[in-house]
């Protein structure tokens, strides 16, 4: 009985891997998900969407925006995006993805936290056009395996509980700082093959050094732009909103 009992163990942990493993990249393709995602601070300018759609073997770029966000009455944020496109699709499982700049989908944990139909107010959310959305959705994204940790954050406690997805026109950014890229010879690959992490290692690092070859540029841009808005800005030391709108500046 006992070997029985070890035999059907190690059959079992024998076959679970591989079939987690297939789980996992079935699930990445259904939903198209992205080989890389490039984000930028900065944002992705005109100069940096060339770079990218010139890299070797690139098949799919989806340009979008995303920022975090506090929730109004809990205390850890959410990172908003705006519909991901053709890459990185978000799979519906309750209500819909947003069609307005008012609406947003969440992710599926925060079911029953909030509710379908519910209001929501977004504070601190820098680059939203919006504050108060309405809830139509819950999704899910295999860009968020892990539904116990979303990763860190500026706003709240540090600390993402979940995302939240909405439309473009929610956005107040005048570039893009999100780009999802897909390339043509990954298809056939197994994303969890040596083979697969050693091309997307390499084509990361060509990437990157190819990006940042416009650092010096955007940073000067931005320091100039800055020096403009507060040579523009009237600061009247005895108004406190005249203070506070010029300490947002900085």
């Amino acid at each position: 009985m006992l070997i029985l009992l070890g035999t059907f163990s190690f059959v079992g942990l024998k076959i679970t891997g591989p079939d987690m493993r297939q789980t996992g990249l079935n699930y990445f393709n259904q939903t198209h998900l992205a080989d890389m995602t490039v984000t930028s601070a900065y944002g992705l300018n005109q100069a940096d969407q060339k770079t990218i759609a010139d890299q070797a073997r690139v098949k799919t770029v989806n340009y979008g925006y995303f920022t975090d966000a506090k929730i109004k009455g809990i205390t850890n944020g959410i990172r908003v995006f705006s519909n991901s496109g053709s890459l990185s699709q978000y799979k519906v499982v309750a209500g819909r993805l947003a069609k307005t700049d008012t609406e947003i989908a969440l992710n599926n944990t925060l079911k029953g936290t909030y509710h379908l139909g519910e209001t929501i107010t977004l504070q601190d959310g820098t680059g939203l056009a919006k504050t108060k959305f309405k809830v139509v959705g819950f999704v899910e994204s295999a860009e968020f395996i892990n539904h116990n940790d979303f990763g860190q954050t500026s706003v709240g406690t540090g600390q993402l509980s979940g995302f939240g997805v909405t439309t473009k026109r929610a956005f107040s950014l005048t570039e893009y700082n999100l780009a999802r890229i897909s390339y043509r010879d990954t298809a056939k690959l197994n994303a969890y093959s040596n083979a697969y992490t050693k091309l997307m290692n390499k084509r990361q690092a060509t990437l990157l050094k190819d990006l940042n070859q416009h650092r010096a540029a955007k940073y000067q841009a931005a320091k100039a732009s800055l020096s403009t808005a507060l040579i523009n800005q009237d600061t009247n030391a005895l108004d406190a909103a005249s203070v506070d709108a010029t300490l947002t500046l900085v």
